[in-house]
């Protein structure tokens, strides 16, 4: 990654949050190496302090102390809460026993690994759309942008990863919609292990078959014949960009599709939901920028124009 610059602009603010989780070794196996609280995500989030000077963050006691002993807390603007204050922490069991149900065909959300260990971060991932609307009411540094960074993104892992191809520091991207990347699946995940849930939730939004749909395809015509979720392609959900006005209806947005895909017992990460949501305000709500096997997610974000309008 090259080195970051202090961004110049006054117009954005970055939002995050970080949680010591209560099953930590549990959240490090989930997304395999080492992910401790200690090692990984407050390195990570100090690394995002120094490189932005307009932070939104959520996070709990710990993550303050580490803050103030850094000499950082006071250019934050934080939401200090304990984990179970999250907004869908009491929905976790609700939650557990959908994915039971789902487990033998949902490949791809479980990753072989039990509904338990998804059960407590959950809820950490539903909270993203809600961490930027509070930034936006808030507001406290009067900006007009809000984009999202997940926590661990300046960790040592993510450094030299390829999702920082292009990034030179600088933000410039000014979107009228929502701003968020696609990336193919290179085959895997979505199309192989998910048949029954990518079916079921495009029956019951559209009532019509699904059909085929690839990257080049989504180029040439508007996605309303297209499925979304859970295609061959995929929505990034670790980094994206949202305009002030539109900040409160991206949360509702967001809980719209979480709303309906639990009533239907349907249940998926953030990125699902926001593939869900791609097909449920087309006309309203986003725009995208290609990236090649998740290379270059962050410089699309945060540069130039979009590659389609939804």
């Amino acid at each position: 990654m090259s080195a970051i610059r202090k961004n110049s602009r006054k117009d954005i603010t970055i939002c995050t949050m970080l949680f010591k989780m209560p099953d930590a070794g549990n959240l490090a196996a989930l997304n395999g190496g080492n992910r401790s609280f200690e090692e990984f995500y407050l390195p990570s989030l100090k690394k995002l302090c120094e490189s932005f000077d307009h932070i939104a963050l959520w996070c709990d006691s710990c993550t303050v102390e580490y803050l103030k002993a850094n000499g950082l807390a006071d250019k934050v603007n934080m939401n200090v809460m304990e984990i179970t204050e999250l907004p869908h922490w009491a929905e976790r069991e609700s939650y557990c026993q959908i994915m039971h149900s789902m487990k033998h065909n949902v490949g791809y959300f479980l990753h072989r690994r039990s509904p338990e260990m998804w059960t407590n971060y959950l809820p950490l991932m539903f909270a993203k759309a809600a961490v930027v609307d509070w930034a936006a009411k808030n507001n406290k540094f009067n900006s007009d942008y809000f984009m999202w960074m997940d926590g661990g993104a300046f960790s040592p892992k993510y450094a030299n990863s390829p999702l920082w191809d292009g990034w030179t520091g600088v933000i410039d991207a000014k979107p009228k919609r929502v701003r968020m990347t696609i990336a193919k699946t290179l085959g895997k995940s979505r199309p192989h292990y998910v048949p029954r849930f990518v079916y079921d939730l495009y029956k019951f939004l559209f009532g019509k078959p699904i059909l085929p749909a690839n990257a080049e395809r989504l180029v040439k015509q508007r996605l309303v014949d297209i499925a979304m979720v859970n295609a061959d392609y995929d929505v990034p959900g670790g980094c994206f960009m949202v305009p002030k006005e539109l900040c409160c209806d991206f949360y509702a947005a967001f809980e719209r599709a979480r709303k309906i895909m639990k009533k239907h017992s349907l249940v998926c990460v953030d990125q699902g939901i926001f593939q869900a949501m791609m097909k449920l305000d087309t006309d309203d709500l986003f725009e995208l920028k290609y990236i090649t096997g998740y290379q270059g997610l962050y410089a699309k974000v945060a540069t130039g124009g979009y590659d389609i309008l939804l």
